[in-house]
């Protein structure tokens, strides 16, 4: 019988042979890449599925990164959703196809997949948008009075312009809660944009298939069940939330329409910060784990009512998450 750091070693492996192959096809974007894994393999439960969003304008890597992620896992299914003003709910839930015959049939929509991009999701209106919210928490659909199951694994990207981007609309804040983590699409240097350019005068290199649905899981399992979170980092990360609630003595208030007044916030941040430590080689969380995913954990669980550059607003967003970091420091948060 495997003893618990044979296990441990094996998962590890997996995860690093995924990143070695996604790395064949993209150049850079580390944080966007270890953002994934974490929302990906933390775990995933009823109504609190650990998906992502990522903000950030065309042409930054987004749908080629998911789409080499799932080409690592054998057998997986991947469908993206470009969103659009004109798509409608059941377009996510199933396609009508019109045979020779006059009949119509009907097949699985895009939503039935393993992995799903919702590309621009801010583009489309609210009702298509919640179309999202019952897979994403539920992992099954609704039509009519039938009730279809997801397969396991099931993860949403999805993907939003900045706001001040022509032909966008608001997310709710009960769909922004259903997100894990919030990102920004990052810069590539200088030399990862030339690496880039001559990649492209080469063959597309292949990425191989390294881990199996049921691994994945087994993952997912594990780092469930045996990374350790110390009863003081745990209340080190319920204190960095409270601390941004009405009541928390860092904000005003009357400047926000959004705060983590549930228990989402937390219970994402120390399920993303358990993840983090694993993918870093560690069966434990240690406080830097948090502060580093404080922000994307939190971010879009805060919304400011007199902010209209998106600039401003994150630079606000984060003094405030940094501000409630250094709070459960000084309350005794152990070492960094």
């Amino acid at each position: 019988m495997e003893n618990n750091d044979t296990i441990f070693e094996k998962h590890f492996s997996k995860i690093e042979q995924q990143k070695q192959e996604i790395q064949k096809r993209i150049v850079g974007l580390s944080q966007f890449i270890e953002s994934l894994f974490i929302c990906f393999y933390s775990h995933s439960e009823m109504k609190l599925g650990p998906h992502l969003l990522v903000e950030g304008k065309v042409g930054k890597g987004k749908t080629a990164v998911l789409s080499a992620f799932a080409r690592t896992i054998s057998d997986a299914k991947f469908s993206r959703i470009q969103f659009t003003p004109d798509l409608k709910p059941m377009d996510l839930m199933r396609i009508v196809e019109q045979h020779e015959d006059k009949t119509l049939g009907f097949h699985q929509g895009p939503l039935f997949a393993n992995l799903v991009l919702a590309d621009e999701i801010n583009r489309a209106h609210e009702k298509t948008r919640a179309a999202l919210l019952e897979a994403m928490g539920e992992k099954q659909i609704t039509i009519g009075k039938d009730t279809y199951p997801l397969e396991e694994p099931f993860f949403v990207m999805a993907t939003q312009n900045p706001i001040d981007v022509e032909g966008t609309f608001f997310l709710g804040a009960a769909q922004l809660d259903r997100f894990m983590m919030k990102i920004y699409t990052e810069s590539l240097s200088e030399d990862e944009e030339i690496t880039i350019a001559r990649a492209h005068q080469k063959t597309e290199p292949g990425i191989k298939a390294v881990i199996s649905k049921n691994e994945i899981l087994d993952v997912q399992k594990y780092i469930r069940e045996n990374v350790f979170v110390a009863p003081n980092i745990q209340k080190d990360i319920i204190r960095i939330v409270r601390s941004l609630r009405m009541d928390g003595g860092l904000v005003n208030p009357d400047e926000f329409y959004i705060l983590p007044e549930g228990e989402r916030g937390y219970l994402y941040l120390e399920r993303a910060a358990k993840t983090r430590a694993f993918i870093k080689g560690r069966d434990y969380i240690t406080f830097s784990d948090v502060a580093a995913l404080a922000f994307p954990t939190l971010n879009h669980r805060i919304g400011l009512k007199y902010t209209s550059k998106d600039t401003d607003r994150i630079m606000k967003i984060t003094e405030i998450i940094s501000q409630a970091v250094g709070k459960a420091t000084e309350n005794g948060a152990s070492g960094l």
